[in-house]
């Protein structure tokens, strides 16, 4: 009726109105511009670090938030895809009133007002633009919006596909990030650590700090030919900072990091398995000193570094058996999952529950995971881009591997659990898909 106002818009219908968007990708900026420009550039108003690479972005940015946080700043740490709600993507660290260390998704109802609010500008430019704004530029704008509403220290932006198109790459980028390069998304980025990299080195801009892994000879070439061409300042693993040390501890690990400034945090603990993630929290320490442009407090680092958490990521979400989670989708992921199990859990007999992605590298996937397979069960997750188990059961034959097809997922996860018994390690993985299905079945949905 005229005069009464809609009612406003829920969570689960904010969720579909994005959902309804499609996971299409059109590589230019824009409408994120476009949008960007009609909201008074929130993403303005905050500083901002940006990771691109291909593994280890959303480990990174999470522990750069929990670092920056224990240094007395509200961060927010924005990452994809999520795992089992879109409410994931959004996350608040902070310091408490009792010296811990607050970390918050997004809150439901939240979410659905930034929608409503975004909505009239989405249309606006729809209209002019004559093309939908995706849904990856309507999660980001959201983000930008999110992080200026809660007045934050600083917005850790993780590069959703690429960098250079990517919808994050409108914000500042202070500092910039570059996980280690290789391949994924083949089809798009190319074939080639050196084709993906031209894409991710998108993200550096004039006079920002850029923060390097260790990259194959070439991909660094580029880096530092690029960190030249713009004017910005590179600071590399191995050159300018390093993991000193690295153990293996009770649940997680214990490292000793050498920053960019000379200073050393000694023996800190990080609660996450894996080497690879002391490689993470390496970079995720010199990036907050070139952030804050000074060394970090050694007391902040050991509150920020224990406060992190990654879900999905090497996870521990059952015991008798042991039941892991670990989204490896790529082939140097899968390597070194491969690696953090062997080193983590020994000679345990290891049963994998795997479901892929059609348009993945099946075939460098599997063989970088069934060598550290005892058994190995096929499933589908819930993804429609789901590869057909009895697929993944060929190609795993076809290598010399034997496996069994357990099309639907609890029933595979009931099978693995029985197959490794109470000694053993049960370890889903080959997507995040997968690993978030897995998830709300173990640990409990989140909404």
């Amino acid at each position: 009726m005229p005069g009464i106002p809609a009612a406003p818009v829920s969570y689960r219908e904010a969720w579909a109105l994005i959902e309804a968007r499609g996971q299409g990708i059109r590589p230019d900026l824009s409408r994120i511009e476009a949008l960007a420009d009609l909201l008074d550039h929130p993403e303005r108003s905050y500083p901002t670090l940006q990771i691109a690479g291909t593994n280890g972005k959303s480990s990174t940015a999470r522990i750069i938030g929990t670092l920056l946080a224990a240094h007395g700043l509200t961060v927010g740490v924005y990452t994809s895809p999520h795992l089992q709600s879109i409410r994931q993507r959004y996350l608040l660290a902070g310091p408490t009133e009792d010296g811990a260390i607050s970390l918050e998704h997004i809150a439901p109802d939240e979410f659905a007002g930034l929608v409503e609010y975004l909505l009239p500008f989405v249309d606006l430019v729809e209209h002019k633009a004559g093309e939908p704004v995706s849904y990856f530029e309507l999660t980001t704008a959201l983000a930008f919006e999110w992080m200026a509403n809660h007045s934050v220290g600083a917005g850790i932006y993780e590069a959703g596909m690429g960098g250079a198109w990517d919808a994050t790459n409108i914000v500042g980028g202070d500092v910039a990030v570059l996980t280690h390069v290789a391949v994924d998304h083949a089809a798009l980025l190319g074939p080639t650590p050196l084709d993906n990299a031209r894409e991710k080195v998108g993200i550096i801009k004039p006079g920002a700090r850029v923060v390097s892994a260790v990259q194959d000879p070439d991909v660094a070439e580029l880096v530092a030919a690029t960190v030249a061409d713009v004017g910005a300042n590179l600071v590399l693993t191995d050159r300018d900072f390093r993991l000193r040390t690295d153990e293996l501890a009770l649940r997680g690990r214990l490292i000793t990091v050498e920053g960019p400034a000379g200073a050393v945090y000694d023996e800190v603990f990080l609660p996450l398995l894996g080497r690879h993630q002391a490689l993470n929290a390496t970079l995720a320490i010199a990036a907050c000193e070139e952030m804050l442009g000074r060394p970090l407090d050694p007391e902040a680092v050991a509150a920020g570094l224990g406060a992190v958490t990654s879900p999905g990521r090497m996870e521990v979400v059952a015991r008798e058996p042991l039941v892991v989670l670990d989204g490896a989708h790529n082939p140097e992921a899968a390597e070194v999952l491969r690696q953090a199990l062997k080193e983590t859990f020994g000679r345990r007999e290891r049963t994998f529950v795997v479901s892929i992605l059609e348009d993945k590298d099946i075939v460098g996937i599997l063989e970088g995971l069934l060598p550290a397979a005892t058994h190995t069960i096929f499933t589908r997750n819930s993804n429609p881009r789901a590869a057909a188990p009895e697929r993944l059961a060929e190609a795993a034959a076809a290598q010399g591997f034997e496996a069994q097809v357990v099309a639907d997922l609890p029933d595979a996860l009931e099978t693995a659990r029985r197959l490794a018994g109470p000694q053993g390690v049960v370890v889903v993985t080959g997507s995040l898909s997968t690993v978030g299905d897995a998830r709300t079945l173990l640990v409990g949905p989140m909404e």
